[in-house]
Order: structure tokens, then sequence, then C-alpha cells
């Protein structure tokens, strides 16, 4: 086995003790070295083992029994690797979640007071798109990413608008059918209904609420999906 060089990440061992189930086809069941002996094989810490190992751990892909070893829970690669891929991405969607909120939580307090009619009316096409293409059960994140541009360029601030569009392959992976799921931000809808009510009323508090509403929302779907494992 190879060693690794200067090691310092969980995501390292992740991936070689996903090798060594390959390499050394490994079945649900069967006893993995221990931390010591893969301490020994990856020449890293201790540390290190400990925590790739908590992270397959936390996939269901290992099992640590404390005085008796590792055991492998799944041995299946290919589930492994759809497993680790579906945890990454949602660990970039919730960090963009977060860039979001804070760039666009300060558009939306600009816009409630800076957005004239023609932002409003541009508000209101996106949202009514959205919510047709919804009701038809077709994809809306394009439409919905456009609402949200919308929000920025109400914002006046051409500056803010200048770092988003910085960002904005970020921005765009992160509406673009994350985990090959057409919908999965559809319950963030009425917020935005609600949001753009806000920015209507002049209401900066309220503007603010609906749009955190929106993001939790977000995050929340985020967090609740499940991979749909391969059958045995």
């Amino acid at each position: 086995m190879k060693s690794i060089k200067r090691a310092s990440s969980h995501e390292i061992i992740v991936d070689e003790v996903k090798k060594y189930i390959k390499i050394n086809k490994i079945k649900k069941g069967d006893r993995l070295p221990s931390v010591a002996e893969f301490t020994d094989i990856f020449q890293v810490s201790k540390s290190t083992v400990r925590e790739g190992l908590r992270f397959l751990e936390g996939l269901n892909i290992v099992e640590v029994i404390n005085g008796k070893g590792v055991f492998v829970k799944d041995g299946d690669v290919l589930r492994i690797e759809a497993k680790i891929e579906v945890e990454n991405e949602k660990k970039f969607l919730l960090h963009t979640s977060e860039l979001r909120r804070a760039l666009e939580g300060k558009a939306v307090e600009l816009a409630v007071f800076r957005a004239d009619e023609e932002d409003i009316k541009e508000l209101e096409i996106h949202l009514n798109e959205q919510i047709r293409l919804k009701k038809l059960g077709e994809d809306s994140s394009k439409v919905d990413l456009a609402f949200h541009r919308a929000i920025y360029k109400a914002s006046k601030n051409p500056v803010l608008e200048s770092v988003v569009e910085s960002v904005h392959d970020t921005f765009n992976k992160f509406w673009n059918q994350p985990f090959g799921i057409d919908d999965i931000f559809d319950d963030s809808i009425p917020f935005h209904q609600t949001l753009l009510e806000a920015i209507k009323e002049r209401n900066q508090e309220q503007a603010l609420a609906e749009f955190n509403k929106i993001i939790d929302s977000v995050e929340e779907n985020i967090r609740k999906v499940v991979l749909i494992e391969r059958s045995e």
C-alpha cells in the first residue's frame, strides 16, 4: 500500500480506506486493520486515521467497536463512492448557502429601499414563471436563479453585483439540479412570495426574515437528502 505524504485531512484517509477495501476485496462484516495498523500502512497520525474512520462511520460504511476493532458495514465500493460524493456535495451546497445568506441578505436589505417599479416587475415575472413551472412539474431552477439575481440587481450596488458575478459558477452549480433532483428547493417558493410582498411594502425587517426562511428551507432540504442505494 502506497504511503500518504503530508496527509492533513480525513478526506485522504477516506479515499485510502476505500481503495483498501477495493484492492483487498473486503466484504460486509469483515474486519479492517486497527487504527494503529492503518497508521503504519498510510504513514499518518492516529488522530488523522480516527477522523477518517469517524467520517466513514457516519456514512455507515464502517463500524468501530471498542475493544474489538474496525468492521466493514458496506463493502460495495460503488455505493461507498456514491455516499461520499453525496456527502461532499452536501458540504459544498451548505457552504454556498452560508455565502448566499451573507451576500444576498445584504442585497435584500438594500433592495427594500432601492428597488424601482422595473425591478419589482422583473421579480414578479420570475416568481410567476417559477410557480407556473412547479404546477406543471417542470424544472424551475433556472427561473429561481433569475429571481435571486434580480434581487442583487435591485440592490443598486454595483460592487455587490460584481462580487456575485465573480462567484457566478459556484452559485450556478448550487441551482443546477443538486443531487440530480429538480424540485429540491420548491418548498421555499411560498417564502419567495412573502419576500416579494415585503420588498413591495418597503418592510426591511420582514423582507430579511422571509429571505432567511428561504435559506433555512433550502438548508433543511439539503440535509434531508437521502442516498437511494443500489440493491444488493
